[in-house]
Formats: C-alpha cells, structure tokens, sequence
C-alpha cells in the first residue's frame, strides 16, 4: 500500500502595508499563523506602504516572528514613489537591504517546486509587468519538478492583462499563464495587489488549467470595513485544501469563513463541491 503523500501547509498573505496598517492588526494576524503553525509563509508584495526604511524594518521585524520558513517578492508599494531618480535607477535598493537577502526567487521542498515571480514595473505605479524572459525561465525550472512536488508560481500581481486603468494586471501577463501552465505544468498561480480573496481556474491555450487564488490584505486600513483575509493552503500529492480566513476591523480574530478542495484531474485541476 502506497503511503499518503506528506501536507505542507503555506499561508498566503499579500498587501499587509506596513505603515498604513489597522491598529492592531499585524499583532492578531501573528497570532492566528503560529496558531495554525504552517510550514511556510509566502507573501506576495506590498510589504510597506511608501517603502520606507522604517517600513521595511517594521516588516522585517515582523517576519522574522513567523513560525518555520518564509519568504517574499514585492510589490508596487515597496518602489519609492516620491522619489523618481531611486524608483527609476535604483527601485528595490530598500527591499533588497531589508528583505531580500533573507529570501530568495525559488524554493524546493519534497512537497513543492515554488518559483517567486517580480512583476513589478518602476514606469507603472499600479499595474505590473512580466518579461518572457523571466516567465520562460521560470516555466523550465517548474517543468524540472520530482512527481511529488506540487508546481507553484507567485506573483504580486493579477495573472491577467494590464486593465485599461492601470490598476489591475499587468503586462506580459497572457505569455506567462501559456509558458506556466503548459511548459512548467503549474498547479497553482497566487497573487495579491486586489485586495480581495478570489478563487478561479486560470486557463492557457492547450486546454489545461491551474488554480488561480488572489488573497485579500489581512492588516491594511484602506479596506477594514470589507475585511481582512489571508488564505491556508494544505497541499499533499493530488488534493489541495484551501482555508479562507477573514476578520472585521469589530472582531478580536481571524475566523474561516470558506473551504475548498481540489482534486488533480487530466486537464489540471478541478475544485469538489460539497
């Protein structure tokens, strides 16, 4: 009898803007991670809100709290805005002093194949972009993965197009979903930037499909009233579970409000409704 694949559990976090948070809320958001003691902490970008040294420090600060692993990419946030000679020759001179030496663009595991993904643009301040060159590469690393690992890809942004209002997207983006999901196999695409929790199948052109989870800001004031989220994933071999937890600027904690589960199929993967 074949013995069950181990589970590793990732929390996904995206946004938490440091230096514009909700008081209080990074020191529950803590709380409720070593409470659910995962393996790994991954966070999708906009890990400060100006990208301020203090911000970094601050996020820094709070990382090293995590329970095991963690690791991070940018986001928008995290480029000088107001100072446009650093955000055009030198954009992630801040995070790399704080953040980016204790995390790296690609991680192994039995379990999981991770490939972290910078999509952000310094000529853009909302939308993102994606280089072929940085998709393909990718793509080739995951498609090199052991058959017990599960195929992961983060980005900060959306893996759609750049919208016409430069919020959401960003460019690149229809090449990295066909170079992912059909050359690297993907399983799953991850994300933040929206500020909201979504669940969908993203598609690319053969046919096959990866899950595709954007995770809302679990600390940032600028959305407390509609709530703050942050997803657990569970994955072992062919089924994903995935944890939707959300908290009300009135609430003292995280409460899971949704569950779904995934199972593999021939075309990727499809979600088992209860």
């Amino acid at each position: 009898m074949t013995p069950p694949s181990p589970t590793l559990r990732l929390i996904h976090l995206s946004d938490l803007h440091f230096g514009a948070q909700h008081a209080g809320a990074s020191d529950i958001l803590l709380g409720a991670i070593h409470d659910l003691n995962p393996g790994l902490t991954l966070i999708t970008g906009d890990l400060t809100q100006r990208a301020r040294n203090s911000q970094f420090i601050a996020a820094r600060q709070f990382f090293d709290q995590l329970p095991a692993n963690w690791v991070a990419i940018p986001g928008n946030h995290d480029m000088p805005l107001f100072r446009p000679w650093h955000r055009l020759f030198a954009p992630r001179d801040r995070y790399r002093r704080h953040i980016g030496s204790a995390t790296t663009d690609r991680l192994d595991s039995p379990t999981l194949r991770l490939a972290l993904l910078d999509s952000t643009d310094r000529l853009a301040w909302r939308a993102g972009r994606l280089s072929a060159s940085t998709a393909n590469r990718a793509a080739a690393w995951l498609a090199d993965a052991a058959p017990a690992q599960l195929r992961v890809a983060a980005a900060h942004h959306p893996f759609a197009s750049r919208q016409h209002d430069n919020k959401g997207g960003m460019a690149g983006a229809r090449h990295a979903r066909r170079a992912l999901i059909d050359i690297g196999g993907a399983d799953i695409l991850l994300w933040g930037h929206l500020h909201r929790s979504e669940i969908s199948r993203v598609g690319a052109p053969s046919g096959r499909h990866a899950i595709g989870i954007g995770v809302g800001s679990p600390t940032s004031s600028r959305h407390v009233n509609d709530g703050l989220f942050f997803h657990q994933l569970d994955m072992a071999g062919d089924h994903i579970n995935l944890a939707v937890w959300r908290r009300l600027a009135s609430e003292p904690a995280f409460v899971r409000v949704a569950t779904h589960r995934f199972v593999r199929d021939d075309h990727g993967w499809r979600e088992i409704r209860d």
